[in-house]
């Protein structure tokens, strides 16, 4: 195979090879791509790459060697022209190919239709418009005073000569009414036959957008193991023929195909490589709102890549997604206390607190299988899948509405603890509140990210504890309930600057996600007794 720039000698050392490939949604990092990243990383410094983003590495094998390719996501410097890095599947920024030269032309239909908004017969003819309009509004107004004003100092209204005069004030309005009406109408026709001249540019240029982008989707022809291609159009088209072409396209995101991941194994397919393990990490500093650690490795994005992946995987041998195989793995939950009302539970990491798209563990599943005569709705508030400790579940819909409203009011108490990969700052040590508001992150699902605009309200107060090790241990006592909230809070360069370990979102991967709900108290929905209850943290 002809040398090329992008394709990469990896020592190998004897590390046990993957018998499987990387599911890249949800995986832990096998120790040839850590040796990859790491050098993917020198070389960055050696270019002196400033630009936060994400990378990543797929090694493969080439006959009896081990190599590996490196990507970054989007563009870099804004620019492909990096051949130490793989291509893009579609380099649309070369100034010879169609999509420059149609983006071109689209740019110079949008410098025309400005300049035929701004043309100075229009501007002249709007003003003139403008000025013959506040004569005739003028004239009337003068005209319908006049006549408010005689009928007002009329004495005898059934006179011929009274009769006549309001007949005259009448006409006079009706004159005004008229002021410079052919000339009105002719300069509103001169202004129409531009605004449709405009129209139709507008459309036009609309018309050729839209079928640009439709050729970028179509140019971008993704490959799976097998050989097999399909265009973006074709990766996301529906079965649902009523929706319009337009509606298809609108449901790609901009930016898909250009992720680490496809553009990875786009070029290990193109070469002929056996793709056998992948990982994506972030270097530079984080962009506001991502909350990325420099060196830490993250799963593929859900919006743009897993229906890209979801083709480009097949033919390959690829892990199974762990988040449908917990049941055969996770801790049995465990009954703290009960009654006819309701359960206090543990829930061990790897449990769902309801039912998700796949087949995996969760608490409402398994509290129908343990408590069958429960109606209505079980969970009352949730925990993060990889979190454990302690949930309340509600055994009628009496209890649960009642359990709801206890949350939505702000009367539930609730202790977390966890364990942090490094101290917060100085001034935030003993400990304190954030107030950060969050939303969901649309473009990377099921992430959450700051957002003091549309956010919702979240606050958490802290208290840091001691050391565990290396890590730093603090106690959670969030009083709003948002979609990790504390994960957030605790990552966020806004929050403490410091994620919880494990934390496959917003920190590094390790063996467990470590935070654990460890206290709860509420009311009895029924008893009205004040209850609380602790489920000590594992670790």
């Amino acid at each position: 195979m002809e040398a090329l720039s992008y394709l990469h000698p990896l020592a190998w050392d004897g590390e046990t090879l993957p018998a499987q490939f990387t599911y890249p949604f949800r995986y832990t990092p096998h120790p040839l791509c850590v040796k990859a990243a790491a050098i993917v990383q020198e070389r960055l410094k050696e270019m002196g790459i400033e630009e936060g983003k994400m990378y990543g590495v797929l090694v493969a094998r080439q006959e009896e060697k081990l190599v590996f390719l490196a990507a970054y996501s989007g563009q870099l410097n804004g620019s492909y022209a990096h051949p130490w890095f793989v291509p893009p599947v579609v380099d649309y920024l070369d100034p010879n190919s169609h999509f420059q030269k149609e983006q071109a032309e689209i740019v110079k239909m949008s410098q025309r239709i400005e300049a035929m908004r701004r043309s100075e017969e229009i501007q002249q003819l709007k003003e003139r418009l403008t000025t013959l309009q506040q004569e005739r509004e003028n004239h009337i107004k003068k005209a319908v005073e006049e006549r408010k004003l005689r009928i007002s100092e009329l004495v005898d209204t059934q006179s011929s000569e009274e009769i006549r005069l309001m007949q005259y004030l009448k006409a006079e309005i009706h004159r005004a009414k008229q002021l410079h009406k052919d000339e009105i109408a002719a300069i509103e026709h001169r202004l129409a036959e531009h605004n449709e001249a405009i129209r139709t540019c507008v459309e036009e240029r609309k018309r050729r957008s839209e079928a640009l982008q439709e050729w970028l989707f179509n140019a971008f022809s993704m490959l799976d193991a097998n050989g097999n291609s399909k265009t973006l159009t074709e990766i996301w088209n529906t079965s649902e023929t009523t929706r319009s072409s337009l509606a298809k396209r609108a449901l790609i995101p901009s930016g898909a195909g250009e992720c680490c991941a496809p553009k990875l194994l786009q070029a290990a397919y193109r070469l002929g490589l056996q793709p056998l393990a992948m990982a994506e990490f972030w270097w530079g500093p984080s962009t506001p709102g991502l909350y990325k650690q420099p060196g830490a490795f993250y799963p593929a994005c859900h919006s743009k890549c897993r229906p890209i992946l979801g083709h480009m995987l097949q033919g390959l041998n690829v892990e199974p997604d762990p988040a449908e195989h917990y049941e055969q793995v996770v801790k049995p939950l465990r009954v703290v206390w009960e009654d006819a009302y309701l359960a206090v539970i543990e829930k061990p990491k790897g449990w769902c607190s309801i039912p998700g798209k796949s087949d995996q563990a969760n608490i409402f599943d398994e509290a129908l299988r343990r408590w069958p005569e429960i109606e209505g709705s079980i969970v009352a508030h949730r925990l993060d899948q990889d979190t454990s400790g302690v949930m309340v579940i509600a055994k009628t819909p009496r209890v649960h509405r009642a359990l709801s409203q206890q949350f939505e009011r702000r009367e539930v108490e609730k202790r977390y603890v966890a364990l942090l990969s490094r101290m917060p700052e100085a001034d935030q040590q003993g400990g304190g509140l954030i107030s950060l508001p969050l939303a969901p992150d649309l473009e990377d699902m099921p992430r959450q990210r700051v957002d003091k605009e549309h956010g919702k309200e979240a606050v958490t107060r802290y208290e840091v504890v001691g050391r565990t090790g290396e890590a730093t241990r603090v106690l959670f006592y969030p009083e709003t309930g948002r979609t990790h909230q504390l994960r957030v809070h605790a990552a966020a360069p806004e929050g403490l600057n410091a994620p919880i370990v494990g934390d496959r979102l917003y920190g590094q991967v390790a063996d467990r996600l470590y935070l654990h709900a460890e206290a709860i108290t509420f009311t009895h929905p029924i008893t009205g007794e004040r209850m609380h209850f602790e489920v000590k943290a594992p670790f």
